[in-house]
């Protein structure tokens, strides 16, 4: 009934009645994740639950500070209280194009009486933060996700091609599928990489290494051999990023890009989208290379650049490793939070 009508994240009771539990009870603080996903929480229990604990909350995209939406694309009505007609509505409620307004308003007063810890794991979400008439207030602390180093790890090309069934000469592009009809389609820029793929020229046998969904690609067959794996993990994704010559993540909105990183730990150059997150991770020129969004023919031109040069590839292969190890490790990532957690509940104390 509440996402009928349009009150996702209001409507919750689990965050009420949560003070209740043994485990909160028992705890030093409190640390929220995406908590829009899930009919259990309403950001309404926040203040409550802020008194009684300290709350860091990580924020993941847009919708802690718009009205409903996960991002925003062109619109900026998130800056002024997304007032009138959504143009990116969420979720199937008949009151869609105009309940975002709704929401901004009460998680302005929600948030005013809130003492909130954000995290974000990108400059590009903190500068959003920052600009946020909801969230602007509150501290913000960068820390970018990490990854576990040695899983994620350069390995030998032709090993790990044989495994994955690949014949060794031919160039492989990699990329995370998404089929048509989500909104994931849309900001995971799949129509302007099947644009560019169409116009390569390929002069050497070139295979497609598609994980999670690659039935939208089927039709660039014989140009490419379409290898569609499906969604993959651990080892395998490991073989599948370490196999291929180059990785591309043609988002137009990213708030970070988990896989990227994992590319870059893999020694994979990545190409990226510029007004994303994804040039500031890869730490453009060094991981890999930026093109504008939604620009088929600069993205085309890009993997084919990086397609025939080997030297280019190998570089940043190896920049892109460094970047991992500098930036990306798990025992750094724990390193911060715990320094955070630590700065957050001394000041709980104080207050």
């Amino acid at each position: 009934m509440d996402a009928r009508l349009g009150l996702e994240g209001l409507t919750g009771m689990g965050g009420g009645l949560l003070a209740g539990k043994s485990y909160f009870r028992d705890s030093d603080i409190i640390h929220l994740q995406l908590i829009q996903n899930d009919a259990f929480f309403s950001i309404l229990s926040l203040p409550r639950l802020a008194r009684l604990k300290p709350i860091v909350w990580t924020i993941h995209d847009n919708w802690p500070f718009s009205g409903m939406c996960i991002y925003s694309f062109e619109c900026d009505k998130w800056l002024t209280g997304c007032k009138g007609y959504c143009p990116h509505p969420r979720g199937n409620s008949l009151f869609r194009r105009h309940i975002p307004a709704l929401h901004w308003r009460i998680k302005k007063k929600t948030y005013d009486r809130t003492d909130l810890n954000l995290v974000v794991a990108s400059k590009w979400t903190y500068d959003r933060v920052k600009k946020s008439p909801l969230l602007h207030h509150h501290p913000c602390h960068l820390i970018p996700f990490g990854i576990d180093l040695q899983a994620f790890n350069p390995r030998s090309k032709q090993e790990s091609r044989r495994r994955l069934g690949l014949t060794p000469e031919q160039k492989i592009i990699a990329f995370r599928g998404i089929k048509s009809g989500s909104d994931q389609y849309l900001y995971k820029g799949m129509r302007w990489l099947k644009e560019a793929l169409d116009l390569i020229e390929t002069r050497k046998p070139t295979s497609l290494l598609i994980l999670q969904d690659g039935s939208e690609f089927s039709c660039l067959e014989p140009k490419f051999k379409v290898h569609n794996l499906g969604w993959r993990d651990g080892e395998q994704l490991v073989d599948a990023l370490c196999a291929a010559d180059l990785f591309v993540m043609p988002s137009i909105q990213e708030s970070f890009g988990l896989m990227a990183v994992e590319a870059l730990a893999c020694g994979t150059p990545v190409i990226v989208c510029e007004g994303t997150a994804l040039p500031e991770v890869i730490k453009a020129p060094r991981g890999g290379l930026t093109v504008p969004a939604k620009n088929s023919e600069a993205l085309a031109a890009a993997i084919s650049q990086l397609l025939g040069d080997e030297n280019m590839r190998m570089k940043m292969g190896q920049q892109g490793r460094q970047i991992a190890e500098e930036e990306y490790s798990f025992p750094l990532y724990i390193k911060r939070h715990l320094q955070l957690y630590k700065n957050v509940i001394e000041r709980h104390k104080n207050q």
